[in-house]
């Protein structure tokens, strides 16, 4: 019996149960004894490698709360991570609310700021192998042969005084000179003061230049009331930009967590699946993903994830997350996932929400005999349209020519598309209506106000609904001997050289605009024939080459949709209200040419569209054409 007692003793002793919670570690933190007004609350707690699941932390977070993590210590894991350390990043894990998700640790430091997105109880945890969108382990086993522990301090803020924050880890840093996780914790945090001190700054210097002009109302200082409205408006830009500032700061740590995460999450599936082939496992199931594609920048709201899985022992689930939110998934044509019958391959086509920044989608799968793949994609969405300029002219009430009798509405439905659909700002659309489109405003409009709006990032769009005309010049470069023209209001159909614009002015004008995104959507016509958008002049009847239409997109990604081919006649059909070509490009940009139903329509799916439905609407006389090429993706519309 002595000897039965010896051999179990040790074990016996290894398997005591390790309390979760305890102040015995060191503090990563030397906290004062009376905590300052901008520490709410302040917790440690010790992580033990051989506690699976996430901890309650005792905090409460509310939402949009700042608080900061700080951790010390080393857990020893495996043969290949004998020594892992809260500065690797990714062990750390933290759940608020529902959702779990990587400490934002990088590499050699370990201490992170962060910000709350809903309210909830903190939870802190250690990754070992998979986990669910809880943190919960998958395999609890894995953690049995760890030792060592994370020793970590949590503070919540009392608010986002960054200035105040900054001073209280001064004081630490003073304290603690060597505390690598103070030192990146504050870096973040100086970070964040720099734009709050300048905002402050700015936000009262504007208070007091308003309360300057105020004072200066009724008396007669109209220099000075010029020069405080300029000092207002540089002020007022400035704290516009220092909010974008801030705002692509957040972006860069969210980009910065997600990688780390994925990384860390390929690396577990790597370890796991080369453990499997070890032991004589069968592969995983195989997942490819059709759309949408890696890394990608959308604008619509959702996006369809397409794709396949196959796996010949059969498939027992797929899950499909966006931010480590469960999504609801759809398996092409109905196929029912039995458990008596698994399929070898299922075809997956769901629907995802998207949120404005980057979204990390996980597309994951298990097979009949346990073996899991995950395929995971990042998707950026950009928020609506804010960086597109349009510019929309309609003319039926031409004074000196032939009158049209749907022009206005198709500007009208133009311009409703790109405020209401589409979501682009009222100030960044310029509609020209009748009389309002004389030369000299669109001249203004396409030439100046353009030019100086429209940045080298930015999408520009420009309609015109109205009469073309040709005039004979025999120094045309079409060869053809034609000048093309645009009709503006108070167009003079005996001097079109002096009322009228010419296409050749426009490739010039297009030209002066830095947008390398610029479509140029036009319902006119120019061959002289009766009943179209065009007016005849005596003797212009020669055939008409469309080279104008490659001059106009000369420049870097500059692309022309006309309704009709430079000889055919643009139609408007009075039981539609619209120009045939304009009543089915509405059509396809609200989404009848979504052919792929990814939510966006691209130029090429509405010119796909267009070019089918007009010709039929037509008897086969109008056939719409698309002129140059852009690099990548144009997307013309979102569809909600």
């Amino acid at each position: 019996m002595k000897r039965w007692r010896f051999l179990w003793l040790p074990f016996f002793i290894l398997i005591l149960p390790v309390p979760l919670l305890t102040g015995c570690s060191r503090h990563a933190l030397k906290m004062p004894e009376v905590l300052p007004p901008i520490v709410k609350q302040h917790k440690h707690m010790t992580l033990y490698g051989t506690n699976p699941g996430m901890k309650d932390t005792g905090i409460y977070l509310s939402s949009a709360q700042t608080y900061s993590i700080l951790a010390t210590g080393s857990i020893y894991m495996n043969s290949k991570h004998p020594d892992v350390k809260p500065s690797d990043g990714w062990p750390l894990m933290a759940r608020v609310g529902k959702n779990a998700y990587f400490l934002p640790l990088q590499e050699r430091n370990s201490g992170s700021l962060n910000h709350t997105a809903t309210a909830g109880h903190l939870h802190l945890g250690i990754r070992r192998g998979p986990v669910n969108v809880y943190g919960e382990p998958i395999h609890a086993e894995y953690y049995r042969y760890s030792t060592g522990s994370f020793s970590v301090d949590i503070i919540a803020w009392a608010s986002d005084d960054y200035v105040q924050i900054a001073d209280f880890l001064e004081e630490m840093k003073e304290r603690d000179p060597d505390n690598r996780a103070i030192v990146e914790v504050l870096r973040q945090v100086n970070r964040y003061k720099g734009i709050f001190v300048a905002k402050a700054k700015a936000s009262q210097e504007i208070e007091e230049t308003k309360q300057e002009l105020q004072e200066l109302k009724g008396k007669q200082e109209q220099e000075k009331t010029v020069l405080l409205e300029d000092k207002l408006a540089k002020l007022t830009e400035t704290l516009a930009q220092l909010e974008e500032t801030k705002r692509q700061f957040e972006e860069e740590k969210k980009k910065a967590e997600l990688l780390a995460k994925e990384l860390a999450e390929r690396e577990e599936r790597e370890k796991e699946l080369i453990a499997r082939i070890e032991h004589g496992a069968k592969t995983p199931p195989v997942i490819v993903i059709a759309s949408p594609m890696d890394a990608s920048t959308v604008e619509a709201p959702a996006l369809t994830v397409s794709g396949v899985v196959e796996d010949d022992l059969g498939i027992a689930r797929i899950e499909v997350l966006v931010n480590d939110k469960p999504v609801k998934i759809e398996i092409a044509r109905g196929i029912a996932i039995e458990r008596e019958a698994y399929p070898r391959r299922l075809d997956l086509r769901t629907r995802v929400t998207l949120e404005t920044g980057q979204n990390r989608i996980a597309i994951r799968a298990v097979d009949s005999d346990g073996l899991s793949a995950e395929k995971i994609i990042t998707v950026h969405k950009r928020e609506i349209r804010k960086n597109v300029w349009a510019v929309v002219i309609g003319i039926d009430t031409y004074p000196n020519i032939r009158q049209l009798g749907c022009a206005v509405n198709d500007a009208r439905g133009f311009y409703r598309h790109l405020l209401h659909n589409n979501k682009i700002p009222a100030d960044n659309v310029t509609l020209l209506l009748n009389q309002e489109a004389t030369l000299t405003a669109i001249r203004s409009t396409l030439g100046t106000h353009l030019k100086n709006k429209a940045g080298k990032e930015d999408m520009v769009v420009i309609y015109f609904a109205g009469h073309g005309a040709t005039e004979r010049d025999a120094m045309s470069p079409d060869g053809d001997g034609l000048e093309k023209y645009l009709l503006p209001y108070a167009a003079d159909p005996e001097d079109l050289y002096a009322s009228a614009l010419p296409m050749r002015e426009i490739s010039h004008i297009f030209n002066r605009i830095q947008s390398e995104r610029l479509i140029f959507i036009v319902d006119s016509c120019y061959s002289g024939a009766s009943g179209g958008r065009t007016i005849s002049l005596t003797g212009i009847r020669a055939t008409i080459s469309d080279a104008f239409l490659d001059r106009v997109t000369g420049g870097k990604g500059r692309i022309i949709l006309t309704a009709s081919s430079a000889n055919e006649v643009s139609c408007e059909k009075e039981e539609l209200h619209h120009g045939v070509f304009t009543y089915f490009l509405l059509e396809g940009l609200r989404g009848k040419a979504d052919t792929d139903r990814d939510g966006e329509i691209t130029v090429d799916e509405v010119y796909a569209y267009v070019a089918q439905q007009v010709p039929q609407a037509t008897g086969q006389e109008q056939h719409p054409a698309k002129k140059g090429t852009v690099e990548g993706r144009f997307v013309l519309s979102v569809v909600e």
